[in-house]
């Protein structure tokens, strides 16, 4: 009995186009989710820096940090649901780049402790180190993407930290809102627009 003819795509090469649909969808939403996020920092450490350096009678903790965090967290769930992408905080196969980012995460923890706990680190010297952190996670990111927006990223980030660690204390905020904001913002959203575009 001969098969029938039929237009639809063989099993295996359908569920290759929709693996490859899959990893584009998610490479595009969590491109996007950096970069808002990035500008989520860089907002908040110019506004925290801007209160300090004004004197502006709001309480940034509050007002900046606490209601900017619960809802981005809120709105990003939201969008990785719309967008049928599952968060995993803790992945089957920890991959390359996620033991990159919480090894990044874990040195940036232990740096805010040294600081504001233990008093061990003065803020220029702690925004610095953040900033080279941070610079040497784009460059990590340059080489798994394969892009060169966070080449540019990292030795924007590396020069922030340079002029950080030289500025006085008060400016160490200003430093680490540059350096999200022109450091990884921007490079993130030419890597999600060049996703976007590739998909087309």
């Amino acid at each position: 009995m001969s098969p029938s003819v039929t237009s639809l795509p063989s099993a295996h090469d359908a569920e290759l186009s929709l693996s490859v649909e899959r990893a584009y969808r998610e490479a595009l939403v969590t491109d996007r989710l950096g970069t808002i996020w990035s500008l989520i920092a860089a907002k908040c450490f110019l506004a925290q820096w801007a209160i300090d350096q004004y004197a502006i009678p709001v309480r940034g903790l509050f007002f900046v940090w606490t209601l900017t965090l619960v809802m981005a967290v809120m709105a990003s769930l939201y969008y990785l649901h719309a967008h049928r992408v599952k968060l995993y905080l803790l992945p089957t196969h920890f991959r390359v780049n996620t033991a990159l980012l919480a090894g990044l995460v874990v040195a940036l923890s232990f740096i805010t402790y040294a600081h504001f706990a233990l008093g061990l680190l003065a803020a220029p010297m702690a925004a610095a180190l953040a900033c080279v952190l941070l610079g040497s996670w784009s460059l990590a990111r340059a080489a798994l993407r394969r892009c060169w927006e966070p080449v540019l990223g990292a030795l924007l980030w590396w020069g922030f930290a340079g002029t950080a660690l030289r500025a006085p204390a008060d400016q160490s905020m200003l430093w680490l809102g540059c350096g999200f904001l022109f450091g990884q913002a921007l490079p993130g959203l030419s890597v999600a627009s060049r996703t976007a575009s590739r998909r087309v």
